[in-house]
């Protein structure tokens, strides 16, 4: 494997809120390599995106929020640079997809003019140049007669197609590393299905670093390399897709995998449900902040766990970690 293009360490995120942090990211380290897609898995409010948004530098500035640790893109620490410089980074060497593809486009704006706009940004191309590198784009992505959709508007587009565009832009100046935030978020299973072999296609074509943040572990378990799992902030496991799926330790891990539907029970079985909610960011529980939740916590749970490695690669942060009996369970 080559050597990690992205490295994060002990990334910390906190928002300021009427004097009390909220820790949104907290204490997260990991490294993506070219060619490999890292899954990104937990429910909402777990600092999936608020992690995403702090690699890119793309954090609001209506909130006060303070954000330590590294981010180390190509050996730079990109937390060290000013917001002209991440400006250069962002959209050619690092490019984000965004949740919602119809508030990621500008309703002014022709399609072909804002890719454009991305093009003229960052490379050297002139207007008529980049014009028909955005037609050309918009082809690759599987735009039909892209010429004449490069003249529309995106009201004019379905949710697929709003969703193609958006990674065409992402893509225009063909970035080393591509972070995907729900990127087949109210798609049907058809259009899923097109946008994540869009994505796999692309990614072998450009040897691109991909980071895919989904609720979706069929989407995990069908693109991923390797996978995380985050709670309150923190990753609490992470490994290859495959030993994960098969044999998740974290009990929080655990949990997520028992409530997704599954074709071999009896059809009115009762589905498993993750009870309680999750915690309030601003006032962790002490020690393992799943525990108020999880059925299996122990008296030591008031104690935050170091991780452990079950086998290379694999780590995981339980006291109470799940037993080869409970696999499948």
């Amino acid at each position: 494997m080559s050597s990690p293009l992205l490295v994060v360490e002990n990334l910390r995120t906190y928002f300021k809120l009427r004097g009390v942090d909220l820790r949104a990211v907290d204490g997260v380290s990991f490294g993506l390599s070219p060619g490999r897609t890292l899954g990104v898995i937990g429910e909402s409010g777990s600092g999936k995106s608020v992690m995403a948004r702090s690699i890119i530098g793309l954090l609001s500035s209506s909130v006060q929020t303070e954000v330590s640790g590294a981010v180390k893109f190509d050996g730079r620490n990109l937390l060290n640079l000013s917001e002209s410089e991440m400006r250069t980074v962002r959209g050619r060497d690092i490019a984000m997809i965004f949740q919602d593809p119809m508030t990621s486009l500008n309703p002014v704006m022709s399609i072909g003019r804002q890719i454009v706009q991305v093009l003229r940004n960052h490379t050297d191309l002139s207007r008529n140049a980049a014009k028909e590198r955005a037609v050309e784009l918009l082809a690759e992505v599987g735009i039909p007669a892209p010429r004449q959709r490069a003249t529309e508007y995106a009201h004019r587009m379905s949710g697929g197609m709003r969703q193609r565009i958006v990674i065409a832009i992402a893509l225009a100046c063909n970035p080393r590393l591509l972070i995907a935030d729900e990127p087949t978020t109210a798609l049907d299973v058809t259009v899923q299905a097109q946008i994540l072999n869009l994505l796999r296609t692309l990614q072998q074509k450009h040897d691109m670093a991909l980071m895919l943040i989904t609720h979706n572990f069929g989407v995990i378990a069908e693109m991923c390399d390797d996978v995380a799992v985050m709670y309150a902030g923190r990753m609490v496991e992470k490994g290859s897709v495959t030993d994960l799926l098969e044999n998740p330790q974290m009990r929080y891990t655990q949990a997520l995998l028992e409530s997704v539907p599954k074709l071999n029970v009896a059809r009115h079985a009762r589905l498993p449900v993750l009870s309680g909610r999750p915690p309030n960011l601003s006032f962790l529980p002490p020690g393992c902040a799943f525990s108020p939740r999880c059925k299996y916590r122990l008296d030591r749970c008031s104690e935050y766990p170091e991780p452990v490695q079950r086998e290379p690669g694999h780590f995981f942060n339980c006291w109470n970690p799940v037993t080869e009996a409970q696999h499948g369970g």
